[in-house]
């Protein structure tokens, strides 16, 4: 009898072991950062300077952007994209015109997204503090380190509070008094990018007119 105990708790044991071992961990890798889901969509509060050297002006607009995904579709890799949808409209009560189309996409190691034409590694998987990747290796402007410098922060970008932020910085050289630059994305989990900043600009002298831009991206709403 004691025997047949033995046998049973071996077998027990064994069966326990085989179970274990036959278990799949499942890592979130941050894909949803992306926000990459039919339906989804995302409206920006756009503030737009322009500074024209040439007149010693600076121009100033303010107006809506709204992405959409649009639509599914297999591209020439025969992976799954998507069209992006972009809106424009001058003020929150008037009709969003179309401007362009652009793409996107996930693969297993990163989040691609083609904008002018132009393809960007926007984000690599998994997401984690101080990551860094070229963003132009899909493209031929030359190499540009982009790097996590927070992942999984909770933060208020615009008016709303998000549980889950990570920022991107591309580039940041604002200590340069005659080309300061600064690139920027923040991106939520489950909704995409939240904000955008794109500064560039340049000036011959300390006491010359700049030239170049100044846009801000922020959140204003967001759903499906």
């Amino acid at each position: 009898m004691r025997n047949n105990l033995l046998v049973i708790f071996f077998l027990a044991l064994v069966a326990f072991s085989c179970s274990k071992e036959n278990e799949v961990t499942v890592t979130d890798l941050g894909m949803a950062y992306a926000g990459l889901e039919l339906g989804n969509y995302v409206v920006y509060d756009v503030d737009s300077i322009f500074y024209d050297d040439f007149n010693d002006t600076v121009i100033t607009t303010i107006f809506q952007l709204k992405e959409l995904v649009a639509e599914a579709y297999t591209d020439l890799e025969g992976e799954e994209a998507f069209k992006i949808n972009r809106y424009r409209r001058d003020t929150d009560t008037s009709a969003w015109v179309q401007t362009d189309v652009w793409n996107a996409k996930l693969t297993n190691t990163n989040y691609q997204k083609v904008e002018e034409n132009v393809r960007y590694i926007k984000l690599i998987f998994p997401v984690r503090d101080n990551a860094k990747w070229n963003g132009n290796s899909m493209n031929s402007e030359g190499e540009q380190q982009y790097e996590y410098t927070s992942v999984d922060h909770a933060e208020v970008v615009g008016s709303t509070p998000l549980e889950k932020v990570l920022t991107v910085l591309q580039e940041d050289d604002q200590a340069n008094l005659i080309n300061p630059k600064i690139f920027e994305e923040k991106f939520a989990y489950g909704i995409g990018m939240v904000y955008k900043r794109s500064s560039d600009k340049e000036r011959d002298n300390l006491s010359s007119p700049w030239r170049g831009y100044d846009v801000t991206m922020t959140l204003n709403s967001y759903g499906n």
